[in-house]
């Protein structure tokens, strides 16, 4: 189990949606009318609004919560399913519908709540999280051509005997 690399990539992904429940995905600064400035910041776990020197906004993402948590865990039961492989590969596919609503629902969030959004007023360190969700799509695309490459091989294997 452990010894696959697709292995390292899932638990990577564990570790990457754990850091995204906690660091700032989302976070821009924009002037307002009266020449204060305004402060948004995203992560999975809240959304904080400062307007006007006053939080306006601070509130916990329900939502978000539980599709990092079902990602969370599907990543755990994929690692652990490996003796499966088409069933991993099933458990894969649909790990990437849970990414894709994880991100579709952190960057509509983003639209609805941040009036002045766009990616041009995001902070640079918010590239970071950006780079996050960009990564564990990546890596679990890369265990889905992983867990195929080993299916083929162990079906060459058994042709061949």
């Amino acid at each position: 189990m452990i010894q696959r690399i697709q292995t390292v990539y899932l638990v990577t992904i564990i570790i990457l949606t754990c850091v995204m429940c906690k660091g700032s995905l989302i976070s821009i600064q924009s002037p307002n009318a009266s020449g204060s400035m305004d402060i948004y910041n995203l992560n999975i776990f809240y959304f904080n609004a400062v307007e006007n020197g006053s939080t306006t906004h601070n509130d916990i993402q329900f939502g978000l919560i539980a599709i990092a948590a079902l990602q969370i865990l599907l990543t755990a039961v994929i690692i652990f399913s490996f003796k499966d492989r088409p069933r991993q590969m099933k458990l894969v596919r649909f790990n990437f519908l849970v990414m894709f609503m994880l991100v579709a629902g952190i960057f509509s969030k983003a639209v609805m709540d941040i009036p002045t959004f766009s990616f041009s007023k995001m902070f640079p360190y918010s590239i970071f999280g950006f780079t996050m969700m960009v990564m564990i799509i990546y890596l679990n695309w890369r265990v889905l051509m992983l867990i195929k490459r080993d299916d083929e091989m162990v079906k060459s294997a058994d042709r061949i005997r």
